[in-house]
């Protein structure tokens, strides 16, 4: 089944935001002592980096200071070496790279939008 490359930004902006909301007031120990948080994160993050997989190079060239190889990278890691996750890049992935995903995804879709001086 194939899908239209702006539903992967939306997929991004969905999951993107709930792991923000996931990692808000926590920190990387309660992160690792967290099976379920820990979990449902990876979960998200696997979404994303597949996501992220689908998009157009062109779309991805739009926005150069956003890592689009590493998600990828990370959803091939969860996928393919689940037995070897690091929580710590786990979480920094969690913490400090998806809010830089998520406002560049915005951006992207945002730029999708008609503007109101085109009509």
């Amino acid at each position: 089944m194939s899908r239209d490359w702006p539903l992967f930004l939306a997929d991004i902006i969905e999951h993107g935001e709930r792991v923000e909301r996931l990692v808000r007031d926590q920190d990387l120990d309660s992160f690792e002592q967290d099976e379920v948080l820990r979990q449902a994160i990876l979960f998200s993050l696997l979404i994303i980096g597949e996501a992220v997989k689908q998009l157009p190079q062109s779309l991805r060239d739009v926005e150069p200071t956003v890592n689009w190889r590493a998600a990828a990278g990370l959803r091939d890691i969860i996928v393919h070496q689940y037995f070897a996750l690091d929580t710590e890049i786990l979480w920094d992935a969690a913490s400090l790279h998806i809010p830089r995903l998520l406002a560049a995804t915005r951006r992207l879709q945002h730029g999708l939008e008609p503007n109101a001086d085109d009509e």
